[in-house]
């Protein structure tokens, strides 16, 4: 008689988290939903997290290790997805957990031949030191969307996430969808819109299934990244790409337009983090040839910006960072005396 095969496969790539990895498998073991294999790829761990997977491995038939040298996050997914046997897929970070009902909530949306991802809900939970913080991401109700309208997750923020969806791995099979591996950054999100450009719909789960952990220093604020500008232009095109083959309606190029306007004003922004220890010189060059960007330009010209303010738009509109920077730095002045004339005022009134 041969294996029964699993409903569901679950990835979790693993590298020198000891720390967590406990909290991430008990998570997983804790499940309502029973039927999985959970599929634990070591990937080249320095500490103790392999020798952890194989104690869990010996105390549940449902988990396989995996030990192979480190090559990255993308390639430890692509590992357990060549092994894995279940109908469908999902996958987990090892220093997150998960909710008792991730599997059930997840795999009960999916119906028998239809072509649907079903999306739900995260916490994200910020724990810096003795602080903690958690905001939750979801929709608001069950839903479903024709897939031209999967931009509808990234402004919730949930359209890269793996962990908070399900996958079929027959589609997966028979369309060759794997993870980039020469990409380190946006990774995710490329594998997702790949993946629901075969789907015809997606379903918006309004439960919280998902834990995601951000426990670093710089957690709390956007971190700067050197490459944030690349990364960005990568995921532009990703995205232009897909609501051009799924969505030409005009509105939904406008909304993609502006969303990518502000994200290119937040890289604006990051060029000028205190961890950026460029010259002063060398960041405005940087962020005049982000304003000369073809993809600055595109997005500048299809946003809708009818909220900005007008003399700031003009002095995007000339290309010219330099003008932007000096008008920045002008209303950052204009501020700092207005706040200081404010202080005296108040300062004397409470001594009279």
């Amino acid at each position: 008689m041969g294996e029964i095969k699993p409903i569901i496969s679950i990835i979790i790539p693993v590298y020198n988290v000891e720390k967590y990895i406990n909290r991430c498998i008990g998570s997983i073991l804790a499940q309502t939903f029973s039927d999985f294999e959970l599929i634990l790829v070591n990937d080249g761990s320095t500490d103790k997290s392999g020798t952890i997977c194989e104690y869990y491995a010996k105390e549940d038939s449902r988990i396989k290790v995996i030990h192979i040298n480190n090559g990255g996050v993308s390639n430890a997914r692509n590992t357990g997805i060549a092994l894995a046997q279940g109908d469908y897929l999902m996958f987990c970070d090892s220093d997150d957990y998960v909710e008792i009902n991730w599997c059930s909530e997840l795999y009960e949306s999916i119906k028998q031949g239809e072509k649907t991802l079903p999306v739900s809900g995260i916490r994200f939970v910020y724990q810096i030191r003795k602080q903690k913080e958690e905001i939750i991401k979801a929709f608001p109700k069950k839903d479903s969307f024709d897939k031209g309208n999967y931009f509808e997750t990234y402004k919730k923020g949930l359209s890269g996430s793996l962990c908070c969806k399900i996958y079929d791995r027959k589609i997966i099979a028979e369309n060759s969808i794997f993870f980039d591996t020469n990409v380190n950054r946006g990774e995710d999100l490329l594998f997702n819109l790949t993946y629901m450009s075969h789907m015809d719909t997606f379903v918006t789960i309004p439960t919280i299934t998902y834990n995601y952990v951000h426990s670093n220093e710089y957690s709390l604020m956007n971190g700067y990244r050197k490459d944030l500008f690349d990364i960005s232009v990568m995921v532009y095109y990703a995205w232009k790409d897909y609501l051009k083959q799924n969505n030409g309606d005009r509105e939904k190029v406008e909304e993609f337009a502006t969303y990518f306007y502000l994200n290119f004003l937040n890289v604006l922004k990051n060029t000028f983090d205190e961890r950026n220890k460029d010259k002063l010189i060398k960041k405005l060059i940087y962020n005049n040839q982000i304003l000369n960007s073809r993809e600055f330009i595109e997005c500048i010209k299809l946003a809708d910006t009818s909220k900005e303010d007008i003399r700031y738009m003009k002095l995007l509109k000339t290309n010219n960072y330099y003008l932007v920077w000096f008008l920045e730095q002008a209303i950052k002045v204009k501020k700092c005396l207005v706040d200081n004339k404010n202080f005296f005022r108040l300062s004397y009134f409470k001594k009279n």
